[in-house]
């Protein structure tokens, strides 16, 4: 009785306005200091069990941007299941192409949800022009780990799978060092490949709107 009794109360506490209100001050703190003693109390915030705290600590980690990388990329493969993904989403959203190694591992994960986020933050990266660092990668696994890498970049997203893919067919390129300091746009990636849509592949292709009277003609504006 007593127990029940108590959920509520724990409930009520949660959702107090003036409890998430100094929770989200105490982060705006961490971020705006910035230190390194404020960015290990953001990666305590990452792993609390209070899913607020944690979604405030992500957005702390996006906004503070890539020095944070170095900080997140121990979490992939330490910590509880939501830490775990919390920091994939961010290293994703901060296209982190020196995560991309270990993502790659963790979509492997047991956990569905970790190897889910995985899976997101390697689309992720990849269209923020990470897609040779992931063939690079992906060239190195063992065929049947990357083919299943592959079969999963093609469910979510076709046209990344098919640069990759070609990119990966490119000897000069496999044979090349990068620590993922290599971006699709860079000047030796570019020269070394034809036929990859790299416009495409980085989501700066003009829309091709149909001929007028076409089917479909000003359908897909309006969905």
């Amino acid at each position: 009785m007593a127990d029940d009794s108590f959920a509520p109360s724990r409930a009520f506490d949660a959702l107090n306005p003036r409890e998430l209100a100094a929770k989200r001050d105490y982060v705006r703190g961490l971020e705006q200091r910035r230190d390194p003693e404020a960015l290990a109390l953001l990666v305590e915030c990452l792993c609390d069990e209070s899913s607020f705290m944690r979604g405030l600590a992500e957005q702390a980690f996006v906004r503070i941007g890539e020095p944070v990388v170095p900080v997140l990329l121990p979490l992939l493969v330490q910590g509880l299941w939501f830490t775990r993904t919390s920091a994939a989403g961010i290293l994703g959203r901060l296209s982190a192409r020196a995560a991309v190694p270990v993502l790659a591992r963790l979509a492997d994960d047991r956990n569905r949800t970790v190897a889910d986020g995985a899976g997101e933050a390697l689309v992720a990266i990849g269209r923020s022009g990470g897609g040779f660092r992931i063939a690079h990668v992906l060239h190195r696994l063992p065929p049947d780990q990357r083919g299943r890498r592959m079969k999963e970049l093609a469910r979510r997203d076709g046209v990344l799978a098919g640069a990759v893919e070609r990119l990966m067919a490119s000897v000069e390129l496999m044979t090349l060092e990068d620590d993922g300091t290599l971006a699709d746009d860079s000047a030796v990636v570019r020269g070394a490949i034809d036929g990859v849509e790299w416009d495409v592949l980085t989501r700066s292709a003009p829309r091709r709107d149909p001929p007028p009277g076409t089917p479909g003609d000003g359908r897909a504006a309006s969905a």
